[in-house]
């Protein structure tokens, strides 16, 4: 990979000196592996598509490097690097490889959901993507945990007593009584779940979800975001299979398996978000997105 997007290199007056030479190694290494690979893919007469990864630097690297992959042969062709840009520098780059396309080559986005700009990676000739944010935040953004339609919610902390390397850690130094995290624990489960069966005691499981929350030291105050979840209930109006089976259990920020069927549930999420991008498309439903494409294995 190119870690680097510097859209002032394509000044034809600072030369291709300009541009550092690791970031020309890099690409060149690409560009003889695309070429190796096409040839064994030819050998072998395997019957997958062959995908040629475009690193670049900059939009007319961009173009340039889509040039080279398609004399070699590639008609499916992912732009690589594009994880750490800005929109409009994707789209900048993009752009340029869409000049120089030719009417049978698709794009492939490495890393990139954006669905504010769906419309127009797809009129720049990109027709699939790839991205583990839905899965990965279910479990590592500090906020944006549940997916909907329409925004995301906080997951609550419940940590497990036992389960939980922090908790754990100060358990054993001393800065936590064992016996009140294990009352408190119990307290925010049965709350939690009478909540949800009866949307009725909001305050009380609020309280007792802050109240563990500075017994474990998050050092946040998650008040608004925690409140918001609750009153939102966001669980009820979704009809995947594990909002379904589990219940309030989905939005709690607890055990891995817990975490990563939320990741499922926003998988599932994020589909019906594309779909919906997809049936406003001015182009029609005609894009080759799958959910397989939803997350990189």
């Amino acid at each position: 990979m190119i870690l680097g997007f510097d859209e002032s290199l394509d000044n034809c007056l600072l030369g291709r000196e300009a541009v550092p030479a690791e970031w020309r190694d890099r690409q060149q290494i690409t560009f003889e592996l695309a070429e190796a690979f096409l040839r064994l893919h030819t050998a072998e007469k395997c019957r997958f598509e062959p995908i040629g990864v475009a690193q670049a630097w900059s939009p007319a690297s961009f173009a340039e490097s889509v040039s080279v992959l398609q004399k070699q042969g590639y008609r499916y062709i992912a732009l690589g690097g594009l994880v750490p840009l800005r929109t409009q520098e994707i789209l900048a780059g993009l752009s340029a490889a869409n000049e120089v396309r030719s009417p049978d080559t698709k794009f492939h986005l490495l890393g990139v959901t954006r669905l504010d700009a769906f419309h127009r990676f797809e009129e720049l000739g990109a027709v699939s993507f790839d991205s583990t944010s839905p899965l990965r935040q279910a479990f590592k953004d500090d906020k944006d945990n549940y997916y909907t339609l329409e925004r995301t919610y906080t997951a609550l902390r419940v940590p497990q007593v036992e389960g939980n390397p922090r908790l754990a850690r100060l358990i054993r130094s001393g800065q936590v009584d064992m016996t009140q995290a294990r009352s408190l624990e119990s307290a925010c489960l049965d709350l939690l779940k009478r909540y949800d069966a009866t949307g009725t005691g909001l305050e009380l499981t609020l309280t007792a979800l802050l109240e563990y929350d500075r017994l474990c030291e998050s050092g946040k105050d998650r008040t608004p975001s925690y409140r918001e979840t609750l009153e939102a209930m966001p669980w009820k109006h979704c009809e995947c299979e594990i909002c379904l089976a589990l219940g309030i259990h989905v939005v709690l920020f607890r055990g891995a398996e817990r975490n990563r069927r939320r990741g499922f549930h926003n998988l599932h999420a994020f589909h019906r978000r594309l779909e919906r991008k997809r049936d406003l498309s001015p182009l029609g439903i005609g894009t080759d997105v799958t959910p397989a494409s939803l997350g990189r294995p």
